[in-house]
């Protein structure tokens, strides 16, 4: 009975030695900096002999991100597409490819054994929609004097809204057409806009596209944005004088990231159709900034000295990024109207681990 309630004790000792193991190092696993975050005021009168010298901490609500790549391109849909009425053997475009052209600009030559069938086409639908529409109003006087029967009405009727719609759909290809009067043809631009030309080459037939024309107003950067982003991006920063507003977000994400439409905040952005430009995501953030001499660490834990009145409070901070010559950070304190250490910094430091004033 006496060895049983032994090994019973040594068992138990054995479990309460492996819990109180396992907690310590818990504690200095996931709380190295307990300690340090409550490090003791220093007295001013440490630094005596050193140059002491303090700054404001300023407020700042953003924070730059890593750059990432924007294409220069514009929204499906908003152009505005040209397509051959006909098929073509040859065409001449007399603008480069992303030039800026005007309403009614003559944008192309074509040429093609089509072209001329088109035009007689459209001649003969003009002839057939005229005899249609007399026959129509003919026999419109007939129905109402009871002269026909109103199936043939229906028959009259039938074939004078089929020119009709036939002839309006040849006027509406022409509108996209000048023709002159050796029967030359040159197809014009509908609006006024960028001139954007397919890459196709060989014989182009009937509804392919011959050019499209965008809106310069219509122009957008699409930016692949990592979807940790997404909820602080505020805007972003292609140069001093040029950002970029964000419009949009894709409402499918492509794994870890997610499509970002925006538009460019002024004229002085000179973006180009296709070009591929580097911009810096600027990031909502509550935080601060401080020279980043001020900043520095113990224990792996980095701190910033406030002054205190002839102390030095030293306040763990959390460091989120740099802008220029700055640390931005953030801390669980109110550092309005706070000033900070930003000389002799490491001679503080030194103090801490016990270095003196070497």
């Amino acid at each position: 009975m006496l060895l049983n309630s032994t090994k019973k004790m040594r068992h138990f000792l054995r479990i309460q030695y492996t819990f109180f193991f396992f907690f310590t190092v818990t504690l200095l696993t996931f709380n190295p900096v307990f300690a340090s975050q409550n490090l003791a005021p220093v007295g001013l009168s440490s630094l005596s002999g050193f140059d002491v010298e303090f700054a404001p901490i300023q407020k700042t609500e953003f924070i730059n991100g890593q750059s990432l790549i924007g294409e220069v391109n514009f929204k499906p849909g908003v152009n505005y597409t040209v397509l051959f009425a006909f098929d073509v053997q040859q065409v001449r475009y007399l603008y480069p490819n992303g030039s800026m052209v005007e309403k009614g600009a003559t944008i192309a030559s074509v040429e093609g054994s089509d072209v001329h069938h088109f035009l007689d086409a459209y001649q003969s639908a003009k002839d057939m929609l005229a005899i249609a529409k007399s026959h129509y109003d003919i026999n419109q006087q007939h129905l109402k004097n009871k002269i026909i029967r109103s199936s043939e009405w229906v028959e009259i009727t039938k074939s004078y809204f089929e020119a009709k719609l036939n002839f309006e759909h040849m006027q509406h290809q022409m509108v996209f057409l000048n023709i002159d009067d050796s029967e030359n043809v040159t197809l014009v631009s509908p609006k006024t806009g960028i001139l954007k030309l397919t890459n196709e080459s060989g014989n182009r037939v009937m509804g392919d596209t011959a050019f499209d024309i965008i809106d310069a107003s219509s122009i957008r950067v699409k930016i692949k944005v990592p979807l940790s982003f997404t909820n602080t991006l505020a805007h972003f920063k292609l140069s001093q004088s040029c950002s970029l507003n964000i419009e949009s977000y894709d409402s499918i994400a492509d794994k870890y990231h997610q499509i970002v439409w925006a538009s460019p905040s002024s004229n002085e952005c000179q973006l180009t159709l296709g070009q591929t430009i580097k911009v810096t995501p600027v990031n909502k953030l509550t935080g601060f900034k401080i020279a980043k001499s001020a900043v520095f660490e113990f224990e792996d834990v980095n701190y910033i000295a406030l002054k205190s009145g002839d102390n030095l409070e030293l306040l763990p901070i959390e460091l989120k990024g740099t802008q220029g010559k700055d640390y931005v950070f953030t801390a669980n304190k109110n550092l309005d109207d706070q000033q900070v250490l930003i000389s002799s910094v490491s001679a503080l430091q030194g103090m801490l681990l016990h270095l003196g004033r070497e």
